[in-house]
């Protein structure tokens, strides 16, 4: 016989202590928790332009490419990044455009210079991006730029920002905003370009990425309130409340507009802002109650910048407008 009884129990055995072990292995899987930044460097004494001049030396050695970069504010440098494998990967979710740029931040605290980027798996889990693996894309980020560690809250499971909700009612990640619809790709692209020159509706175009094989172009976004008059769009202001703990994350700016065929789509304020500060309370010097007019004023910029008429204000429009619905 090609089956022995006698060894019937030691097979039981084994087969029972891999099913243990692989439990093991799955729940502790489900248990790990990612955050939205990583720690590269920390320079001390160096000035910002010869860090900034490193980390283009790096990005240059690096299998990315430069895409753009710009400063939001005083003391605050990004370099937004790709790749051809990464925006490959990008065109396998259904939005996943929005991870095709990564984002470098130099940030400015006291003598010290933090150098940090996103964690692409983050995104990937965020932005629901099934059945795809950007790890291996954050393994080439950490062996180009560093790192010491990863920040950014508390850190949530796979499961929990797959289903990301700062509260409940509030958006999640494909709660978009209704931006105009146009009757083709070219002529959504084309809207948002003429938008993005009119200087008085405070958005402006940091960079532009075109996803391949499918109608899907990506736009980072500066705010200016000086432009607008709208005091909402001082991305400065805005950090001072959100970005206050020791370890700094910048690289959350800039923000993105997304042409998605005939659509324009960005992620509302309330999905996108909290993500990356998941750990923000909503009440308190430093919390989300303090940016009760933001989406709102998001939204009517947004719609201003991609061809549509702004739309009434409603005497109680703040009520309900802001993080506390």
């Amino acid at each position: 016989m090609f089956f022995n009884r006698k060894a019937f129990p030691t097979l039981t055995i084994l087969l029972g202590i891999f099913i243990l072990f692989y439990s093991f292995a799955l729940q502790a899987a489900e248990k790990k928790t990612f955050k939205p930044f990583v720690l590269a460097k920390i320079e001390a004494g160096m000035p910002m332009d010869k860090v900034k001049a490193n980390v283009k030396k790096q990005i240059a050695e690096s299998p990315f490419a430069l895409v753009a970069e710009y400063s939001p504010y005083d003391g605050a440098h990004i370099f937004i990044i790709t790749s051809d494998e990464l925006k490959s990967l990008s065109a396998e979710a259904e939005y996943g455009g929005f991870a095709a740029p990564q984002r470098i931040s130099l940030t400015q605290v006291g003598k010290q210079i933090q150098i940090a980027y996103t964690n692409p798996v983050f995104m990937q889990h965020a932005y629901r991006m099934k059945d795809v693996d950007l790890q291996p894309i954050l393994d080439q980020m950490t062996q180009a730029f560093g790192f010491e560690q990863f920040f950014g809250g508390d850190g949530l499971t796979a499961r929990k920002l797959k289903r990301y909700k700062y509260s409940f009612g509030l958006e999640d990640f494909d709660s978009f905003y209704e931006l105009p619809e146009y009757s083709s790709h070219v002529e959504a692209i084309t809207a948002l370009i003429k938008g993005f020159r009119e200087k008085n509706n405070g958005i402006s175009r940091v960079y532009q990425i075109k996803i391949p094989g499918k109608e899907q172009v990506v736009f980072g976004v500066a705010m200016s309130s000086e432009d607008s008059g709208n005091e909402e769009l001082n991305v400065r202001k805005t950090m001072d409340i959100i970005d206050y703990l020791p370890l700094k994350r910048t690289a959350f700016l800039p923000y993105e507009i997304m042409v998605d065929g005939d659509k324009i789509i960005a992620m509302h304020a309330r999905f996108r802002i909290a993500v990356y500060f998941s750990d923000l309370k909503m009440f308190g010097k430093h919390g989300f109650g303090k940016l009760l007019s933001t989406p709102s004023a998001y939204e009517k910029a947004f719609l201003a910048v991609s061809g549509a008429k702004l739309i009434e204000e409603d005497e109680d429009s703040d009520s309900g407008d802001g993080f506390i619905n």
